[in-house]
């Protein structure tokens, strides 16, 4: 159970979208909550479209891609102004009780009562995940050494919550690499593609008496970053030898302060402030949440004006102390930062929502999570003006009574950005109600958006109802032709009257339509290489990668093949991608048995080249 100091303080009911209850209640193909976070939706009103499963599953869909935000509850007392120490103070009183308890308990774990090393991970096949032997029978270096090479900047939005999802399957440990060890390198991998919260998941897999140096370290890491830091002071009592470095030091502190040891608590502030290479910034922060921790007897007051640069521990102890930091340190930050800020509770609602649209896109924010987001931010005091319009267009998409006017909406806030990220989040927020929207010729150029807004939250069933209304060669038809379930082979002449319309830098959107169909087997292999030699493309030669892609997916190793594919699909955006690379991609997936993933991918590329 997360005991983030804030959180104790929210309730555990999920907030509706303001004056729109029916706001994607009956469908969820596509979900980042852990199982037991759905409740059952409602039964679906006349008005709107049946559940629709994820890709490729048919039936009720339990949760399956991974992640834990809690619930988006508006929280007062964060508004974007610091709290007194009295306040906090208040609010933190009842956690050290808990906290004693908890660590009385982890240290009293006797060797009977820990989890197996041998099979790690909090998301079971049944509830959704990987099966546990789905990365085959490599051996702990080499899967150690994939995990570790593959970064944190993903071009695919699918790519990354297939890879999410597989690092926290319960999965076999590979031999030759302790369990937890390995349990690090997941969670390491998890905080670099921006689930801060997914990777304290998979750090409370592992008892900490079985912890390692290395699981420490990430556990450390991720519960900063994941704003949480009390949850590091459960696995202080097994790191007394290993643990060193400033970080070490002020987490101690901050834990004396929250078990009542309010003297030892100020010395080791005390110590810290006086020691070389300590930032004071670091210092302060965790002063101003030992204070607390001893009923505001200690008021601190933080400063910014000297500090260039956010790291984990500003960002994450900034916020469990109710202070937001300075726009300007975001916008100099990784990504990374901006969809661990969209996932944090303890942060201003409206600062949770400007940081969503670079979430959504990197694949840390569902559909469901930002229109929860947005419905919570409404009547939110620290909203502006321009943000409470673009939230009045979100419900006009989904709630206005005239179709036409669910369509300017909609793309209103399709083109309200010329930056990628931004357009393609916008898609995926306004997923649910391009889904509501019947098919029909009256939409004229609007459907093309509309058939991407669907299938970027996967909804290829509702987007699949458009086969027939689109013209042969737009965008649309482009996405369904790859996305659609079951869709029947095309000629060279039916794919080619794409080209034509193609306004994409260097004809990219038609070598990835070539290279998706290819992978997907709908196109034979002549029509595959004529229409290559057309556009001046290759979708053979080998290389390492693609050599160990496709030996995975033969023996049908999903699990390997969805790292591989991660690995493939690294860089800044789109333009990193060859279609040599997606064409593998695609096809390792679809032999693999991951068809789902394999048509989205394929569509998303097309889409957002």
């Amino acid at each position: 159970m997360r005991r983030g100091m804030l959180l104790a303080c929210a309730s555990l009911m999920a907030v509706a979208f303001v004056s729109a209850p029916v706001i994607g209640q009956n469908e969820a193909p596509e979900s980042l909550l852990p199982p037991g976070f759905n409740d059952p939706a409602p039964a679906p009103s006349q008005s709107e479209p049946p559940p629709l499963p994820e890709p490729g599953r048919t039936g009720p869909q339990a949760p399956v891609v991974p992640g834990t935000p809690p619930p988006l509850v508006p929280l007062p007392s964060l508004a974007g102004q610091e709290e007194s120490d009295e306040a906090l103070s208040e609010e933190l009183a009842a956690l050290q009780e808990q906290l004693a308890e908890q660590l009385a308990l982890t240290q009293a774990l006797p060797p009977s009562a820990r989890r197996s090393l041998d099979l790690i991970g909090p998301l079971s096949q049944a509830n959704g995940g990987f099966a546990a032997s789905s990365l085959g029978n490599i051996g702990g270096r080499y899967a150690q050494t994939l995990v570790r090479r593959t970064g944190g900047r993903i071009v695919s939005r699918w790519a990354s919550l297939g890879l999410q999802k597989l690092l926290l399957s319960e999965l076999n440990t590979p031999q030759g690499i302790n369990g937890a060890n390995w349990a690090a390198e997941r969670a390491a991998l998890l905080l670099r593609i921006g689930s801060a919260d997914g990777a304290v998941r998979m750090v409370q897999a592992i008892d900490p008496p079985a912890a390692t140096p290395r699981l420490l370290d990430v556990a450390l890491t991720s519960y900063v970053s994941a704003a949480d830091p009390l949850g590091m002071c459960p696995l202080l009592p097994f790191a007394r030898d290993t643990a060193k470095g400033k970080e070490w030091q002020l987490i101690r502190a901050i834990c004396s302060g929250f078990s009542g040891e309010g003297s030892s608590a100020r010395e080791q502030i005390d110590r810290a402030r006086r020691q070389s290479g300590m930032d004071r910034i670091d210092v302060v922060l965790a002063e101003k949440i030992v204070g607390a921790s001893l009923n505001g007897r200690r008021a601190v007051t933080v400063q910014w004006d000297d500090v260039n640069q956010l790291t984990r521990w500003r960002f994450g102890l900034a916020l469990t102390a109710g202070i937001e930091p300075p726009e300007a340190l975001y916008a100099s930050a990784d990504r990374n930062y901006q969809a661990w800020r969209a996932r944090a509770p303890m942060a201003p609602l409206a600062s949770r929502v400007q940081a969503a649209d670079m979430a959504a896109a990197m694949g840390v924010l569902s559909s469901r999570d930002m229109i929860d987001l947005y419905g919570a931010t409404f009547d939110d005091p620290g909203t502006d003006d321009a943000l409470r319009d673009r939230m009045a267009l979100l419900r006009t998409a989904y709630v206005a009574a005239d179709p036409d006017d669910r369509v300017r909406a909609m793309h209103a806030l399709w083109n309200r950005s010329e930056n990628a990220f931004v357009r393609y989040s916008a898609h995926v927020l306004t997923a649910h109600a391009a889904a509501r929207v019947a098919p029909s010729e009256d939409v004229g150029d609007a459907a093309d958006d509309l058939i991407v807004s669907m299938v970027s939250a996967g909804f290829d069933t509702s987007a699949a109802r458009w086969t027939g209304i689109v013209s042969e060669g737009s965008l649309g038809w482009a996405v369904l032709a790859l996305a659609s379930p079951g869709r029947s082979p095309l000629g060279s002449s039916e794919v080619s009257s794409f080209f034509d319309n193609d306004e994409s830098a260097n004809a990219r959107k038609s070598a990835f339509l070539v290279a998706g169909l290819a992978g997907l087997n709908r196109i034979s292999t002549a029509d595959r290489d004529s229409l290559a030699e057309d556009l001046g493309i290759r979708l053979g030669g080998e290389t390492r990668w693609t050599r160990a892609i496709r030996a995975a997916a033969s023996q049908g190793n999903d699990g390997l093949v969805t790292l591989l594919v991660a690995m493939g699909m690294q860089g800044d955006d789109w333009s990193a991608m060859t279609p040599r690379q997606l064409f593998h991609v695609v096809s390792a997936l679809r032999i693999a048995g991951r068809q789902a993933e394999a048509r989205m991918i394929a569509a998303e590329a097309v889409s957002r080249a």
